[in-house]
């Protein structure tokens, strides 16, 4: 049986991939270095494995690798193919002779990677080759920047030139924000000269995100979708997205790549003005984070992708669906928040409202005036107002194929934990680290009892699992009775109560079984001690 090997075992990009394989009978084996992940859950997953990290430990991770390959290597010659999905690509494609003697790797090459990761050289490509580009700057030096601050237009983008996800990444509207920003991103991220952050001018329009799929140079699939919502607002991920046409654009990231022989996926990000003019922005080397949206359209581009590393001639490429749309569990909601709290044209309503609040004690005919606020609050404020805004706001949502939840396949949906434990144990949900942008959280040794009781992911996933087992049993009372209660709350407290009082008991439900949780991770760390 064909058998295939992939990599970033968190990303949502990654479930799809591995539901789009094994739907087809394909053996899938996951990897992460993340000890938890959703890809896990699937059905269609074969088996799973944690590996090193790809950035802080590159050549323990390619050692582990090569190990994994030969010893999961599908007898009688089989079909194997490693399909790498993020960062890890950059690794595996630099040490590709490690591998191919064993498996196939469908990943162009490690020179066409770093040409196009880099948003410095990638600018000098398109310029060389006369695609459009926003304005863009590049100093190695901060004295010169300093020089040329007065004749930069802004406001513009201060970009860190290898990363995604809108790490690094910063819109600035003042001279004094954008040198702040720059030395910020130079500090922070300790960039040498060479890797200073470039200036890019803001282009107005939207965001065009153009994917591609490459055979030795010719294009066999394209599609293109737009992100309808980001989280972090403007320059985050995308978290609700739907498919576009925009041929323009398309022949654009074409021209771009197909002059590199290029192999494998690519996604090719542009900013199209309102008269439809495309400016290509970055390129993402590897599998990208709308890859639910593109397989929901009709553009398979993993068993695609199977087909060219294996050999397999590729038929005609199916009619676009232009219809779905999908969106990442929890990010997509967060996002509508946002775009809620960030809505400039109601704070201006609200604004207005409230300057006319301020003007009434000096108002000379104070009765109209306050007939006029009254007015005025009331088309802001209005529960009739507000209800249909809300549904503006969130009819996006209506109808999306979600990134995770699918009734043929559950489970992966626990994989939503790693997120939420990460927003609880930090205070906000960390995009950067979902992807891969941030390395993951360091975890200290935990020796008190207090300590388990902070938010963690492991007493997270303990509570659950207790309050999942507490009502099993709870549900054969009275034979289990005893057992029952020291698991969760005893059922007849429940049933004499209602209301909010019903509400408070499974809250001190919930804090009896977070902490019966943490004294057994306790416990369980004294032993092994």
């Amino acid at each position: 049986m064909a058998r295939v090997i992939v990599t970033y075992g968190r990303g949502w990009n990654t479930l799809a991939t591995v539901r789009s394989l094994g739907q087809r009978g394909i053996e899938v084996y996951c990897g992460e270095e993340a000890p938890f992940a959703p890809c896990f859950f699937s059905k269609h997953c074969r088996g799973h494995f944690q590996y090193p990290s790809p950035s802080t430990a590159p050549d323990e991770f390619v050692e582990f690798m090569v190990a994994r390959v030969k010893e999961l290597r599908p007898p009688d010659g089989e079909p194997y193919v490693l399909m790498p999905v993020h960062k890890e690509t950059f690794v595996l494609a630099e040490h590709r002779d490690r591998f191919e003697p064993y498996i196939r790797l469908p990943v162009t090459t490690i020179d066409n990677i770093r040409l196009t990761d880099d948003k410095g050289r990638l600018a000098r490509l398109a310029q060389e080759q006369g695609l459009r580009i926003p304005q863009t700057w590049q100093f190695a030096d901060i004295n010169e920047l300093y020089r040329h601050v007065p004749e930069l237009t802004l406001p513009a983008f201060v970009k860190v030139r290898n990363a995604a996800a809108g790490v690094g990444l910063k819109k600035v509207d003042t001279a004094e924000e954008l040198v702040a920003t720059f030395r910020e991103f130079v500090d922070g991220f300790g960039l040498q000269p060479a890797e200073y952050p470039l200036v890019q001018e803001y282009v107005p329009g939207d965001d065009y995100c153009v994917t591609t799929l490459f055979d030795q140079g010719r294009c066999v699939a394209r599609m293109t979708y737009r992100n309808v919502r980001s989280y972090p607002r403007g320059t985050g991920a995308g978290a609700l997205r739907e498919t576009v046409p925009h041929p323009a654009a398309e022949e654009a990231a074409v021209n771009l790549l197909a002059p590199l022989n290029w192999h494998g996926i690519a996604q090719v990000d542009f900013r199209v003005t309102p008269d439809g003019t495309p400016y290509l922005i970055e390129v993402n080397p590897r599998f990208f984070g709308g890859l639910p949206q593109a397989i929901a359209a009709n553009v398979d581009y993993p068993y695609l992708l199977y087909q060219i590393a294996i050999g397999e001639p590729l038929g005609e490429q199916p009619a676009i669906d232009y219809e779905k749309r999908t969106e990442t569990p929890i990010v997509g909601l967060l996002a509508t928040l946002e775009e809620i709290a960030n809505d400039e044209a109601k704070l201006a309503e609200l604004r207005q409202v409230a300057e006319e609040f301020k003007r009434l004690p000096l108002a000379e005919q104070k009765r109209v005036q306050f007939q006029r606020f009254l007015d005025q609050l009331k088309a802001v404020a209005s529960p009739k107002n507000i209800r249909e805004y809300l549904h503006q706001m969130f009819e996006k949502h209506s109808g999306t194929i979600n990134d995770v939840i699918h009734t043929d396949d559950p489970l992966p949906a626990l994989g939503a934990l790693y997120p939420l434990a990460l927003m609880l144990k930090h205070g906000k949900l960390s995009t950067a680290v979902l992807v891969s942008e941030q390395e993951l959280p360091s975890e200290k040794p935990r020796k008190r009892l207090r300590d388990r009781l902070r938010p963690n992911w492991a007493t997270l996933l303990l509570t659950g699992v207790l309050f999942v087992l507490s009502v099993a049993i709870d549900a054969y009372q009275p034979t289990h009775r005893t057992l029952g209660w020291l698991l969760g709350w005893p059922r007849h407290a429940a049933g004499a109560v209602a209301g909010v009082a019903f509400a408070f008991y499974h809250v001190l439900n919930f804090v009896y079984l977070w902490l019966l949780a943490a004294i057994i991770l306790r416990l369980g760390r004294r032993r092994r001690a």
